[in-house]
């Protein structure tokens, strides 16, 4: 059976052949509905009671992609007994795009006009859709932070959404902001929007041409805005555990494995957070550590949490104050625990401490019993990670860098201090190497910047068998003493845990220490 939009096509192409061919021309129906704000040109839908955008009967595929999308039912969304205000982001208007004064719906109210169709993103579409040449496409401005009248922040933003403020605020608005990136066209296809769409786009180019405003990670980034069969238009999927398709992970897994020729002074893990939230591929493995990912029953990478990485740094909860305002929360600030001021609602300085009351913890209590216990259990784990890493190295002087014991202390500036040359940088990944890859992966970002981050939240069983192993196999290794019994305790409570073994291999050589 021929659709409405294929008969309309079918019109048109009948005319076009007829025309050619005799002087008569047969027109079943125009392609066009006369726009109801003609002073706009805003077309809308061509037949409003079977959704078909007038924009749809050419671009069938996104038509069709459109209609997936929570966008092609905004007017349907509405409260009964909205205010008529909210009509602004649910049909189409000036809102959105670069028209700068009142149109479509908000000039004419037609149901033509009703949900966020097409023309919401790229403007008014008579001129193309009665001259479609390449002269007239209508084309969408995309970034957010050169014109927010004229992007997806025009109607996701405010008290009710707050997506765009609360992504300004996050890690994503300053992508390029770092020098390193910027100028090494490697790190671009996570720090710079244009050639992150065009890896999530199957390295394909698209037709986005904002220069400035693509440059940095907007919403188009994740989100395709024709529609998607992900999740809130997004990209790729959020629950696949595999790191080569998982939408976060594409980016948040850039380095996490050690090479031979890594020293102590160059760069560790980066963006490492995926293969250690699954548990698998994460950092120099010690002879005889193993660790079983499936059976790690207690890490936020099961099944247990189906959006793993979106399922605690994508989270909304709404706010009530005293006076009964009401924010809702989007969760675009990418923050699990957010800080949050005296109402609740969260804020961008992420320096409050981790207590039960200066942050929301809402992400973590979907599963755990209350604030109060996760604040205990968060602390517990940054602490227990801070001993199993300063056991190893501990960067006394702040600059990031292994010294020599006793300006750094820990096993490691040990063997920097007896035995440099265990750190040689050649295609030989020693055992001192390898646990200080190790370390500075999982430390705190006062210690490295590309840490891991998490303080051990993402894989707790991960962190602590990983490091108790390095220590391990450095002590065992290099003939230093035996860790405090504090440390010892920590460490044979993590290498018994079952999905984790370690047996160190029999006859394993030791380095001799140069005093």
């Amino acid at each position: 059976m021929y659709s409405r939009r294929t008969r309309a096509f079918g019109a048109l192409l009948a005319t076009l052949i007829v025309g050619a061919c005799t002087e008569t021309q047969f027109v079943e129906r125009d392609p066009v509905n006369p726009p109801p704000d003609a002073a706009s040109g805003f077309v809308g839908y061509f037949d409003a009671s079977t959704k078909l955008t007038t924009c749809g009967n050419c671009h069938v595929t996104h038509q069709g992609k459109w209609e997936t999308t929570a966008h092609a039912s905004a007017w349907a969304a509405l409260p009964v007994n909205a205010p008529a205000y909210c009509a602004g982001c649910h049909t189409v208007n000036e809102a959105g795009n670069s028209v700068d004064s009142a149109a479509g719906y908000n000039k004419v109210k037609s149901d033509a006009y009703h949900d966020v169709q097409c023309e919401s993103c790229h403007g008014p579409g008579f001129a193309h859709a009665t001259n479609p040449d390449g002269s007239t496409p209508p084309l969408a401005h995309i970034g957010v932070t050169q014109d927010p009248t004229a992007s997806c922040a025009s109607c996701h933003t405010g008290t009710h959404a707050p997506f765009a403020e609360q992504w300004a605020a996050s890690g994503h608005n300053d992508s390029v902001g770092m020098a390193y990136p910027a100028a090494n066209p490697s790190c671009q296809s996570c720090h710079e929007g244009r050639a992150a769409i065009r890896k999530f786009n199957g390295n394909q180019n698209t037709r986005y041409i904002d220069s400035v405003g693509t440059k940095t990670i907007v919403c188009v980034v994740c989100h395709d805005p024709h529609g998607s069969k992900n999740v809130a238009q997004l990209r790729a999927p959020l629950d696949t555990p595999d790191p080569t398709q998982n939408l976060c992970m594409q980016c948040h897994l850039r380095n996490a494995t050690a090479t031979p020729t890594f020293t102590r002074g160059g760069r560790s893990a980066h963006s490492s957070q995926g293969p250690i939230l699954l548990g698998e591929g994460a950092g120099w493995m010690p002879p005889g550590f193993f660790f079983d990912s499936a059976g790690a029953y207690a890490t936020h990478g099961s099944t247990a949490n189906p959006r793993l990485c979106a399922g605690c740094h994508v989270n909304r909860f709404t706010v009530t104050d005293s006076s009964g305002f009401v924010f809702q929360s989007t969760g675009h600030l990418f923050k699990p625990t957010p800080c949050v001021d005296a109402t609740g609602v969260p804020v961008a300085d992420n320096t409050c401490a981790y207590s039960s009351t200066t942050r929301n913890w809402a992400a973590c209590t979907t599963c755990h019993a209350s604030a109060s216990v996760v604040a205990n259990l968060f602390n517990t784990e940054r602490n227990t990670v801070r001993t199993l890493v300063r056991t190893l190295w501990y960067d006394v002087n702040g600059n990031k860098v292994l010294d020599a014991y006793p300006t750094d202390s820990g096993y490691l500036a040990q063997v920097w201090a007896t035995t440099p040359s265990q750190f040689n940088s050649t295609n030989a990944l020693t055992p001192a190497e390898g646990a200080l890859f190790n370390t500075m992966m999982l430390a705190e970002k006062t210690q490295y910047d590309h840490a891991d981050g998490s303080y051990g939240v993402h894989n707790p069983f991960y962190y602590e068998g990983l490091l108790s192993a390095s220590i391990a196999a450095v002590q065992s290794t290099y003939g230093l003493a035996p860790p405090a019994p504090a440390t010892q305790a920590i460490m044979d409570h993590a290498l018994s845990r079952p999905a984790v073994r370690y047996a160190p291999p029999a006859g394993a050589v030791r380095v001799a220490a140069r005093r």
